[in-house]
């Protein structure tokens, strides 16, 4: 069942981040109307020129976000202080409240709306699954959270989100694996290595790597958004699910660089802080639901994927 609401109005929070732009772009070429919440609506306005509609919001500060999203159809909510760079004390905290805490402050102004938003799409992240377990078993969104700091941290980042299903908007929670864009994230750093010649495997090799095309994250949260059949979390990682060793060997292909030189962990975790494990102790994430209802990846497999990040 597909929603008639293009034309409508999405507030898009987080929207100059990564995934945030790209999933901005693709709601305006669906047809709807923007609403962008920002830390730096100024930042906001230089990088959405086109965009009207601004607001101001930081989980630290109070600001009349109730009011902004009275209304609106659809709250996408990407907020979250970026993972993939060294944790002090300060900012692992920061890593926690950026998502947690600005959840809880959306969803309470949600449903204090006079005219509730019908949607609410929330991020989330793979690693609800944990990255202490040793597992060759694919998860799907049914499979048990880890009981390892990622996985206490997205279970609740989504329990914080499912308090809207109970005042009846439809949820979707985005568990997004490692996104491959060129700009951000961390495949840029990881292309910095290679291009020293010292690329290779994150040891030790063997650990599943989940990944998504920045374009099929993007097209996902749309999709959640227009059809009312997504509910629940989704996995946002593609079908073909590679060893590190794997992604390294195609990595360098791409590029054209040798792949020979295992990265130890703690050589990652100098760069990315605590953040190494997502790239360290993958799991294999399995987009079982979004195959389920009918999505169509456009990059299901790496080196296609690769080829169009890189070679542009």
């Amino acid at each position: 069942m597909v929603s008639e609401e293009s034309g409508s109005k999405v507030m898009v929070l987080g929207a100059t981040g990564c995934i945030g732009r790209a999933v901005v772009s693709g709601l305006k070429n669906a047809g709807y109307g923007i609403v962008i919440g920002s830390r730096d609506p100024e930042k906001a306005r230089t990088a959405f020129p086109d965009v009207s509609s601004f607001i101001e919001f930081n989980y630290k500060k109070k600001t009349d976000l109730q009011q902004a999203m009275d209304g609106v159809y659809a709250v996408v909510n990407l907020t979250g202080a970026q993972i993939f760079q060294k944790w002090t004390d300060e900012y692992r905290k920061e890593i926690v409240e950026s998502r947690v805490e600005s959840t809880r402050i959306i969803v309470d102004s949600m449903i204090r709306c006079k005219t509730r938003p019908s949607v609410l799409i929330n991020g989330s992240a793979a690693g609800i699954y944990g990255y202490e377990r040793v597992t060759d078993d694919p998860m799907t969104e049914d499979s048990i959270p880890g009981k390892d700091f990622w996985g206490d941290l997205v279970s609740k980042w989504e329990a914080e989100a499912m308090k809207a299903k109970d005042q009846g908007i439809r949820v979707v929670t985005i568990r997004t694996s490692v996104v491959l864009s060129p700009d951000c994230g961390a495949l840029p750093q990881l292309v910095g290595i290679f291009n020293k010649g010292i690329g290779g495997p994150i040891r030790p090799g063997t650990q599943w790597f989940p990944w998504i095309h920045i374009d099929d994250e993007a097209s996902l949260i749309v999709n959640a958004v227009r059809d009312s059949s997504y509910s629940g979390p989704f996995n946002a990682s593609a079908p073909d699910v590679p060893r590190m060793k794997d992604f390294a060997h195609t990595l360098g292909k791409v590029l054209g660089k040798g792949s020979r030189f295992p990265i130890p962990v703690f050589v990652i975790r100098l760069v990315m802080g605590e953040s190494a494990n997502v790239l360290g102790k993958g799991t294999r994430v399995i987009p079982e639901k979004a195959q389920k209802i009918g999505f169509v990846f456009r990059y299901p497999n790496l080196e296609p994927a690769l080829e169009n990040l890189l070679k542009k």
